[in-house]
């Protein structure tokens, strides 16, 4: 009888497969692959036939398929072997050791400082392939909205559905650990619900279902992070994403360039005056003995703390300019140069900043003149009705940045019962309006006020004091009222002193 010709072995990607497929099957449910094998086994040698292999592994994953336990037979069969002995040529430690691995790392006792990932880790990554959708160009557009409100909101994704994979209780419908939840647990605690329509959610779901109904978060989170970080390719029909790309691109090539000294110290008086920044207080927290002086580490330290963004070259220019050469700053000239005031040559009012100064620069005559006579029209109504409109507009903003929302100026403008005409409220947002610090516009109050006084001081009596009682700070002669008449006069101090005379 010729004896029976060798199987060959499958590949063992095709088999990294299948095992990761019953990884999964058995994490989910804490399954002991060794214990299905013990009864087959009564010598404890690790090896066992053919037939009661495919027994246990089909005990082990009901669902597995026979083109599927047959490679895993193939695989794990050892004929060649001079300790095997037919019909016992499976080795089945072998199995039960690569479908361990799941939970933890065999031989730790020999390797002390190895680092060992949590069980179900090796499921995160391992075999996921990306659902295909229909429009991909629609898919890469809900990615950048994904991306752009998880950064807005400062929220991380993965944390959304964490406490799906590590409960006890969810631990049948989802393997703990693996990254993976149910769709019902993906709608359910997604968090921006409310922006994405029942399309969007279903292009998403058949984008990271996995073979077995599960939805892998991971997978999102990571394609976010890639959209974030600029790894991905962004929307060729959206102009901001063209403006975020333009800029990027302008900063990087004013990085690459050399500084100037007039460029730095006016980006230096710029980010001062706009923030409302107090450079003396930072600084001299490390000076104790006040003699106006710091390392260049200080320097960096104090940008740090006021979150300004500056280079190396800067940093480099700002000691060549204020140093002594010998890592001594001289704070106090430093702070004089940035926050000298303006000369008074200049027609804008001096409280206001240099942001919103360069744009009233730039108005024409006619757009100044209009906004001009609207700041006096606004400052004779405060008078009139004794308002408060900077106490009104930092009532929305408690961290006193000098800034507030859009719709807080409108807020505010009905509360102080001032109505705006479109054209008005154009020309005030696009005066003191702010869309650089953030992704909403912001209006600039703390500008708009000062502008607003200064017009009522300087205007066709906007805001000239009403009349007061006589005195040499006012000039004014008193009133009273005449019982007679039933009004109100001017006091003549002569007939009153002739009155008390002949008296």
């Amino acid at each position: 009888m010729p004896p029976p010709t060798p199987t060959p072995k499958p590949s063992g990607e095709a088999v990294g497969l299948v095992l990761e497929k019953m990884q999964d099957y058995i994490f989910r449910r804490r399954i002991r692959v060794k214990d299905v094998f013990e009864d087959y086994d009564p010598l404890r040698c690790g090896r066992c036939t053919t037939e009661q292999f495919l027994r246990a592994v089909s005990q082990l994953v009901p669902a597995l398929s026979e083109p599927e336990a047959a490679e895993l037979l193939a695989y794990f069969t050892e004929e060649s072997l001079p300790l095997a002995q037919r019909p016992q040529v499976v080795n089945y430690l072998e199995f039960a050791r690569a479908l361990d691995e799941v939970f933890t790392t065999a031989g730790l006792e020999n390797k002390p400082t190895m680092v060992v990932d949590k069980p179900g880790a090796r499921l995160q990554t391992l075999g996921f392939r990306h659902g295909a959708v229909e429009d991909e160009r629609r898919l890469n557009h809900i990615l950048q909205r994904i991306a752009l409100l998880a950064n807005t909101r400062g929220l991380v994704l993965t944390t959304c559905w964490q406490d799906c994979e590590r409960s006890n209780a969810t631990s049948i419908v989802c393997p703990r650990f693996s990254s993976k939840v149910t769709i019902a647990q993906f709608k359910q605690h997604f968090p921006f619900t409310q922006h994405f329509s029942e399309a969007d959610m279903k292009m998403l779901i058949k984008r990271y279902r996995t073979d077995d109904g599960t939805i892998s978060f991971q997978e999102l989170d990571k394609d976010v992070s890639e959209i974030d970080s600029g790894a991905s390719v962004q929307c060729p029909d959206s102009s901001r994403a063209r403006a975020d790309k333009l800029s990027q691109l302008t900063a990087s090539i004013k990085n690459s360039a050399q500084p100037t000294t007039e460029d730095l110290l006016d980006k230096l008086q710029r980010i001062v005056s706009e923030r409302r920044l107090q450079l003396s207080g930072n600084f001299q927290d490390f000076d104790r003995f006040r003699r106006g002086v710091c390392s260049s580490s200080q320097l960096n330290a104090v940008f740090t703390i006021l979150r300004i963004e500056i280079s190396s070259q800067e940093l480099d220019k700002l000691a060549s300019l204020f140093g002594d050469g010998q890592g001594v700053f001289f704070y106090r000239d430093f702070i004089y140069a940035i926050t000298q005031p303006q000369s008074p040559e200049s027609p804008m009012p001096s409280g206001i900043s240099s942001m919103t100064s360069s744009k009233r620069q730039h108005h024409t005559l006619q757009a100044e003149a209009k906004l001009q006579e609207l700041e006096v029209q606004i400052a004779k109504h405060v008078r009139l009705m004794k308002l408060h409109m900077k106490s009104a507009f930092q009532d929305f903003d408690r961290m006193r940045s000098g800034r507030v929302s859009t719709s807080q100026f409108f807020r505010v403008m009905n509360m102080l019962q001032f109505k705006l005409t479109d054209e008005q409220a154009d020309l005030l947002l696009q005066t003191y309006g702010d869309a650089d610090m953030g992704q909403s516009p912001r209006f600039a109050y703390f500008d708009f006020c000062t502008s607003v006084q200064e017009a009522g001081l300087n205007g066709a009596g906007g805001m000239q004091q009403p009349e007061q009682p006589y005195s040499s700070r006012t000039g004014q002669r008193p009133k009273y009222f005449n019982p007679t008449t039933g009004g109100v006069m001017q006091l003549d101090r002569t007939k009153v002193l002739q009155r008390a005379c002949a008296r």
